[in-house]
């Protein structure tokens, strides 16, 4: 289980997060990351994850399955620095999972998941250097 504080809760950050933010694809997943500036956090909390496991990827014992796999891989991630830390921000990261996930093993799984959320936040800090 993800800590409390490190959970996206409600439907509208993750609305936001896969609209806003910048999106990078990989084998039965596409993992978006919305970065968010110092001033406007409540929470100290460097990232916040969420997933999104729908019916297609299989009935709700595979569902679940999925869930606790991505979660582990994502707390395995954020304990060994994965990701590059970005100054005075703090991101939000959404990772949404298609049917050929259930196919992957665990290294090919964490594989996966680190190289779309490196590229997706790659993405987010060219198009925050623009703006």
């Amino acid at each position: 289980m993800l800590p409390k504080g490190h959970r996206l809760t409600s439907s509208g950050d993750h609305r936001a997060a896969m609209r806003h933010g910048s999106r990078a694809g990989g084998t039965g997943l596409v993992v978006s990351v919305l970065l968010r500036s110092q001033e406007s956090l409540s929470d100290p909390a460097p990232w916040r994850c969420g997933l999104v496991v729908s019916k297609a990827v299989g009935n709700a014992v595979v569902r679940h399955r999925v869930q606790r796999r991505l979660r582990h891989v994502v707390m395995e991630m954020m304990r060994e620095g994965a990701l590059e830390p970005v100054p005075e921000a703090s991101r939000d990261i959404v990772i949404r999972a298609s049917p050929e996930i259930t196919e992957l093993n665990h290294s090919q799984l964490r594989t996966e998941v680190v190289s779309a959320a490196q590229r997706a936040q790659r993405k987010a800090l060219r198009r925050r250097v623009r703006a």
